[in-house]
C-alpha cells in the first residue's frame, strides 16, 4: 500500500504508485458552509503518518488479535439507542465506539475506528478516508468479521432494529448508494452461501482474563483439597476396619477356663 516517504514522514514513498494519487472531495468546509457538492476536483496527495499522533497515545497502536476475539463473543447485534453510544452491541463494538468486550466507553476507540485513526492522515478523516486504498482492505476485513459473527451466532434477521435507528439504518431501509436498491435486511446473511464469496481467515482465540484465571485457580484448588480430603478419609476408614478384624477373641472382660477350675466339684464332693 506504499511505505513511508524518506523525505516527508506524512507522505507515501515515491516508489509507490499510490504516491501519485490525489485526494478528492477534501473541501469539507465548503460542503458544510456553502452547501456545495464534491465535483471530483483533485486536491493534495494521500497522506499517512502511522502511529504519529503523539498527542493521542491511545491511537498509536493497531487493534490486537485479542480485541477481535472479544468482539466476536458479543452476542447481540445491536442495542438501543442503536447509535455510537450503544453498549453490549456487536455493531457498535465492531465499529469501534465500544471496548472490544462490548462495554461502551466514550474515551475508547477500537477495532475499525482505531485502525482509521492509527493511519493519522487521509485515512483518519471520515470524509476523506475512502481516498486511501487501505480503506478497501480495512473494510473488507470488517465485513469478514461481520460474516464470522453471523456464522457463530446464527441470528434471525428479526434482531436487526426495525425502527429507532439512525436514518438509513433500520431493517427495511435501503442501503446507500447501491442500485438497484438493497435493504439492510437483505444483507443480514452469511456471505459464502448467499453472496458468492468467502474469506480465508485464521481467527484468534480469546485469552483468559485475569479474573477468569484467578477463578479457575481457586476452583481447581478447592477440587484438589476435596479430593485429598476424600482420599485421606477413605484411608482412615480402611485402617480402622483392618484393626477391628485383628482384635483378639479373649480380653480382660472374659474369664478363662482355668479361672473357675477350683469351683468345679470333684467326684468325692458330688451329692448322691
Amino acid at each position: 500500500m506504499g511505505a513511508r516517504s524518506n523525505f516527508d514522514t506524512s507522505l507515501i514513498s515515491q516508489n509507490s504508485v499510490f504516491s501519485q494519487w490525489r485526494v478528492l472531495c477534501e473541501s469539507l468546509e465548503d460542503y458544510d458552509t456553502l452547501g456545495t457538492i464534491c465535483n471530483s476536483t483533485e486536491g493534495g496527495p494521500i497522506r499517512r503518518n502511522p502511529a504519529g499522533n503523539v498527542a493521542r497515545p491511545m491511537v498509536q497502536r493497531l487493534p490486537e488479535p485479542q480485541d477481535v476475539a472479544l468482539c466476536l463473543e458479543v452476542g447481540l447485534f445491536d442495542t438501543p439507542p442503536f447509535y455510537s453510544n450503544s453498549t453490549d452491541s456487536f455493531r457498535n463494538t465492531l465499529e469501534g465506539y465500544s471496548d472490544p468486550s462490548g462495554k461502551y466507553d466514550p474515551a475508547v476507540r477500537s477495532l475499525h475506528n482505531l485502525a482509521h485513526l492509527f493511519l493519522n492522515g487521509t485515512g483518519g478523516q471520515t470524509h476523506l478516508s475512502p481516498n486511501d486504498p487501505i480503506f478497501v482492505l480495512l473494510h473488507t476485513f470488517t465485513d469478514a468479521l461481520f460474516d464470522e459473527w453471523l456464522r457463530r451466532h446464527n441470528p434471525d434477521n428479526s434482531i436487526f432494529p426495525l425502527e429507532n435507528a439512525p436514518i438509513g439504518h433500520n431493517r427495511r431501509y435501503n442501503m446507500v448508494p447501491f442500485w438497484p436498491p438493497v435493504t439492510n435486511n437483505e444483507m443480514f446473511l452469511t456471505a459464502p452461501e448467499n453472496l458468492g464469496y468467502s474469506y480465508e481467515v485464521q481467527w484468534p482465540t480469546r485469552a483468559l482474563q485475569v479474573t477468569e484465571v484467578i477463578t479457575i485457580a481457586i476452583v481447581t484448588a478447592l477440587i484438589v483439597v476435596a479430593i485429598i480430603f476424600a482420599g485421606a478419609t477413605c484411608i482412615v476408614h480402611a485402617r480402622r476396619n483392618k484393626d477391628e478384624l485383628h482384635q483378639p477373641l479373649l480380653t480382660d472382660q472374659y474369664q478363662t477356663y482355668s479361672d473357675d477350675y477350683d469351683s468345679i466339684p470333684t467326684p468325692s464332693q458330688s451329692v448322691v
